[in-house]
């Protein structure tokens, strides 16, 4: 089931804002703390939690059990950005497997945590994907009814058309279809254009 799409690159976002300054971050608090406190062996302690964080978080894919490491890695770690990341890291081995059930328990826990507001965002999409797939059409609107995040409205009016048109709502699905192109701008997908053209009654 392809449960996955353009939300994908959100996701990616947030990886490469904590890699990218993750270092920056840290060098600039050992700069402000030795400042004032020396380079001393708290410091050193602190940025070593950080480095340990980030090595534990990126062998979570090569374990043998993904979603199990992962959701020991979010537990473990609740405190830092990269325990969001583990949880949608299980959500996406568990669908892989067909768990749905426990994909859904858990996509739900993740909207319910006070967690950032894109992996929030990122986390409603999925689990609306996973509704409509099984056909939980009515749930699935009322998952998306909370996203509020423009940066979502293409993946979000998409996937409502998806849904109205696989319950042969053909003018509401053309209606959410034109909602996500106009928020697509220039970046219109193929896929969309085709699902679009394909509502277009002829001239």
């Amino acid at each position: 089931m392809e449960i996955y799409s353009t939300e994908e690159q959100q996701e990616e976002a947030i990886k490469r804002f904590l890699k990218d300054n993750g270092t920056v971050l840290v060098i600039g608090a050992v700069v402000g703390l030795g400042g004032i406190y020396g380079y001393n062996q708290y410091q050193a302690n602190q940025i070593q939690t950080i480095a340990d964080n980030s090595m534990a978080y990126s062998e979570i894919a090569t374990s043998d059990d993904v979603a199990a490491s992962a959701e020991a890695y979010a537990k473990s770690h609740s405190d830092t950005q990269y325990s969001q990341l583990a949880q949608l890291l299980a959500v996406k081995s568990l669908v892989d497997s067909e768990k749905f059930d426990e994909a859904t328990k858990l996509l739900k826990d993740v909207i319910a945590s006070d967690v950032d507001s894109s992996v929030k965002s990122i986390a409603i999409m999925r689990l609306a994907r996973i509704e409509n797939a099984q056909q939980q059409y009515a749930q699935a609107l009322s998952t998306l009814a909370q996203l509020k995040d423009s940066a979502f409205d293409v993946q979000k009016n998409e996937l409502m058309g998806d849904i109205e048109l696989a319950q042969g709502n053909v003018d509401k699905a053309r209606t959410a279809y034109q909602a996500a192109e106009k928020a697509a701008g220039d970046q219109v997908s193929n896929d969309l254009q085709m699902k679009l053209n394909d509502l277009t009654p002829a001239a």
